[in-house]
């Protein structure tokens, strides 16, 4: 069992680089809307909008409020455990505290998930896995929910998840390594607007540090679970069901023929374990 509480007494500022790229692919192309397409949008919105098709499009595709900024040692404190934690524990992380790192993205960054168009919030959280120590190291593995308001009331992005990790020299007391991401798959955020619902691909949205001068893969860790493991047991602590060992589908038609039984077959358009579509 190892003590986390006050591990960061380093003094040392830490740089995080953030990397915004615009999207690249959707289903309704909604980033790249013709003038004539914005203003049927903006037509069908109850309330007057006050924006010009340029500056949709800008919406669509904004940069990091601060592509680089310091922080302090003690700043990354809001990740660790509140006291002590084994290998495999998961615990909850205040998504408060974390919300200055999502606004060096964009000052719009919140944790409060708006559930479809009726705006109820609902906090899809932030939790954090132990993952592997050694006597001088720690590593953390994150998963965090959270969306932007890119615009008061008309364009929203929700980002699926972010994953991240934080590796940390327990000994000097600092960050050797942190990283939050958006997985790079095909379709990992969905845009809002106007109304209107699309789902997109952005292929780099990441906050990371500068090198340090160590590769995390030289590290022999003392106790460790693998990276699938880790962010297994995170999709489990968000969504029950993850907990489920699904058969591919060319063993469940044998099992059927088998066993003379029945297949109830669901077709999904997008993921069941994010806030992606």
């Amino acid at each position: 069992m190892v003590d986390f509480s006050d591990v960061l007494s380093s003094t040392a500022n830490l740089q995080v680089q953030a990397h915004w790229e615009p999207i690249a692919d959707a289903t309704y192309n909604l980033h790249q809307l013709t003038q004539e397409q914005f203003d049927r949008l903006k037509a069908r919105w109850p309330e007057t909008v006050n924006m010009e098709w340029e500056q949709a499009l800008e919406l669509f595709n904004p940069k990091p409020a601060y592509p680089l900024r310091n922080y302090s040692q003690t700043d990354f404190q809001v990740f660790l455990p509140p006291s002590t934690a084994n290998v495999g524990d998961v615990w909850e992380l205040d998504s408060e505290k974390i919300l200055p790192f999502f606004r060096q993205f964009h000052p719009g960054a919140t944790t409060e998930i708006t559930v479809s168009s009726h705006r109820t919030p609902k906090s899809d959280g932030a939790k954090a896995c132990l993952r592997a120590i050694s006597p001088n190291y720690a590593e953390i593995v994150l998963r965090i929910h959270a969306q932007f308001m890119l615009d008061a009331a008309s364009v929203r992005l929700l980002p699926g998840q972010f994953a991240g990790r934080l590796v940390l020299n327990r000994t000097e007391g600092v960050v050797v390594e942190f990283s939050l991401a958006l997985p790079s798959r095909n379709s990992n955020v969905d845009v809002n607007a106007f109304r209107a619902a699309d789902v997109a691909f952005i292929p780099r949205m990441e906050l990371s540090t500068l090198s340090r001068g160590l590769s995390t893969h030289e590290i022999t860790w003392e106790t460790a679970i693998t990276e699938e493991e880790t962010r297994k047991k995170l999709a489990i602590a968000f969504y029950r069901f993850a907990e489920i060992e699904w058969t591919p589908i060319e063993d469940t038609v044998e099992l059927a023929k088998r066993t003379n039984r029945p297949i109830h077959a669901l077709v999904l358009f997008g993921t069941l374990d994010d806030e992606s579509c």
